[in-house]
């Protein structure tokens, strides 16, 4: 504790002079006069303060001590002049504010990997021959959607992949009568969250005997994400075996997922999972029989160690069974559809060709060089700010040089002030983000 080092120090003075003392009585009695007896005694002793620098330096973790001191006179600096505090702060604060706000979106849109097993060995399956007229700047929804008997073949070949699944991002209506309730919904496979590694932290997640057209044997099942769990139903534990209607479709809630999931594609979460096969409860029964509709996203997972050039030999090897089975029936060009090469790219971080991915890549990457910039901007005007502050404190660092300060001393001391702003316009910054996601939210 500081102040029983402070008392130490009292109590080492104390002595000292007492040292001091003793030796001025010997040499009065010898037969000096007092003053000459003082001085005497203090000529033997050596430097005072000296002595006490050095006791100083041995009761104390010295770099930790120094390090308190000059953090103590930052605060007071910044005290005695607070409008370059703020200013620096407040510079610092909007610029990381915004650098993070930013970077978020990136992170979660183009570059965190899904949360799932193994995420690195997701592929999706495009046609790159498929709409070639487009700009680049357009997302290809032909080149990677494809249509039911297609999902069909890849389905029945289960030697190709350690498993593969199909789906499709839609909104579904769920109120039962009345006003309507729009929630973000995905049609999945069967194997869908098997395949992905993802569980259920209440309930069962989708099946294959799910998976059937009109439902399975007990019915429509659907799965429900956590947040819609605890949005709509306040997190209730009887919340299985509950109805939800899908555009007016009744469902058995089977399952609650674990929370952060958010699907096969970043950056959009479904509140409602259900099957494929069921499809044909809520668009008719026709629908999974249209050849010339393509509608399903196929993902597969890689086998361990194997690589994406292996796994699409593989898939061009069986490409003609697979072609000539999943043909639509009104094909402009049906020769053109059996000979192009089918294709996998990596899926790790969603689908690399989704819509909304496409479309927000550009202008994400855009926003963050321009906040990237403007926070160069803002460190080259507190660095301004900085030198003219260091200007105006030339007599004080003058001082305190005469007065024993090391440059090094000096340059830790402003080090610090800078570490201290810093700090505290990180702070700023990162609250600021906080406020701003909970006021959209």
């Amino acid at each position: 504790m500081w102040w029983r080092r402070r008392r130490s120090d009292d109590d080492f003075r104390e002595e000292v002079n007492a040292h001091l003392d003793l030796d001025t009585d010997r040499l009065i009695a010898e037969g000096m006069s007092p003053e000459l007896a003082k001085a005497a005694a203090r000529r033997a002793f050596g430097n005072v303060a000296r002595v006490q620098e050095r006791f100083y330096e041995s009761r104390r973790i010295l770099w930790l001590d120094h390090a308190r001191q000059d953090f103590i006179y930052a605060l007071r600096s910044f005290v005695h002049n607070p409008g370059f505090a703020l200013v620096v702060v407040v510079t610092l604060a909007l610029g990381i504010g915004a650098n993070t706000a930013i970077f978020s979106l990136v992170n979660s849109l183009l570059l965190r990997p899904l949360p799932v097993r193994n995420p690195e060995q997701l592929v999706v399956v495009v046609d790159p021959s498929r709409g070639l007229d487009l700009p680049a700047s357009v997302p290809n929804l032909l080149s990677f959607m494809w249509n039911y008997p297609m999902w069909v073949q890849i389905r029945q070949r289960p030697q190709l992949f350690d498993g593969a699944f199909g789906y499709f991002y839609s909104r579904f209506n769920l109120s039962s009568g009345g006003e309507t309730e729009f929630v973000d919904g995905l049609y999945a496979s069967g194997r869908f969250f098997e395949t992905l590694g993802v569980a259920a932290i209440r309930g069962r997640t989708l099946t294959d005997s799910d998976d059937q057209r009109g439902g399975g044997a007990s019915g429509p099942a659907a799965v429900i994400s956590h947040s819609f769990w605890q949005r709509r139903f306040g997190g209730a534990s009887d919340v299985m075996g509950r109805t939800l209607h899908v555009d007016r479709v009744p469902f058995t809630i089977v399952g609650v997922l674990m929370p952060g999931f958010t699907g096969p594609v970043a950056g959009r979460a479904p509140d409602v999972v259900i099957p494929i096969g069921t499809v044909s409860l809520v668009r008719g029964p026709e629908f999974l029989d249209r050849a010339g509709i393509n509608w399903i996203t196929i993902t597969a997972r890689l086998k361990p160690g194997q690589t994406l050039d292996a796994a699409t030999a593989a898939l061009r090897g069986v490409q003609s069974q697979i072609r000539e089975a999943s043909l639509p029936p009104r094909s402009q060009n049906p020769d053109a559809y059996l000979k192009n090469p089918l294709a996998l790219l990596p899926a790790g971080r969603g689908n690399p060709l989704a819509p909304q991915r496409v479309r927000a890549e550009r202008p994400l990457l855009t926003m963050q060089m321009a906040v990237v910039l403007v926070l160069m901007i803002a460190c080259a005007n507190i660095a301004n700010l900085m030198l003219a502050r260091g200007v105006a404190r030339q007599h004080e660092m003058s001082v305190r040089l005469a007065l024993g300060a090391s440059r090094w001393r000096l340059m830790r001391q402003l080090s610090v002030e800078s570490l201290l702003l810093a700090s505290v316009g990180a702070v700023c910054g990162s609250i600021l983000l906080y406020r701003a996601v909970r006021a959209g939210a």
